[in-house]
């Protein structure tokens, strides 16, 4: 069995508002044929194409959050964590953009041989192994993952 969970991001928000924003003043710089000939002007027509397709990328191109197997899961871009290597799970809240939010923690067993990558090593709120519960999952799919979660280990509640 393999699963995959994407993340649900919204794609009306401020970056499309600016985006929109952006396009309509260098489409306004068409009616002064002066200004094109700026070179300035030619490099804020390239911010405005690589912004709106680096938001394509984000808001158009489905983002695996997990990939889920019977004997692995894997977060985002990390590496496939085994279930037999996750000694707990607990649920965590952390603050985040000034904001209380709710996470899964799979923490692994000591001296696990791993290949972190450099987020896993240096993201102060967030452990290793964390996911998200606060709006970038869908909740049938926050359900879904936690139904998985509980089915290879037990998830310690959120202390209150």
């Amino acid at each position: 069995m393999q699963k995959i969970i994407y993340y649900n991001f919204k794609w009306f928000n401020t970056w499309f508002i600016f985006n929109i924003v952006l396009t309509l003043l260098v489409l306004s710089c068409l009616f002064c044929p002066q200004i094109m000939f700026y070179k300035q002007m030619y490099v804020i027509i390239g911010a405005v194409v690589f912004s709106w397709l680096v938001w394509a990328y984000k808001y158009l191109y489905p983002q695996k959050m997990a990939i889920i197997t019977d004997e692995s899961i894997k977060i985002d871009h990390s590496a496939p964590l085994k279930w037999a290597d996750i000694v707990a799970a607990e649920e965590r809240e952390i603050y985040c953009c000034l904001k209380k939010r709710k996470i899964i923690v799979l923490l692994p067993r000591d001296n696990l041989d791993y290949k972190y990558s450099w987020l896993q090593k240096h993201n102060p709120g967030f452990t290793a192994f964390s996911i998200p519960l606060y709006g970038l999952l869908s909740p049938r799919d926050e359900a879904e993952i936690r139904q998985i979660i509980e089915q290879h280990i037990k998830i310690k509640a959120l202390a209150k």
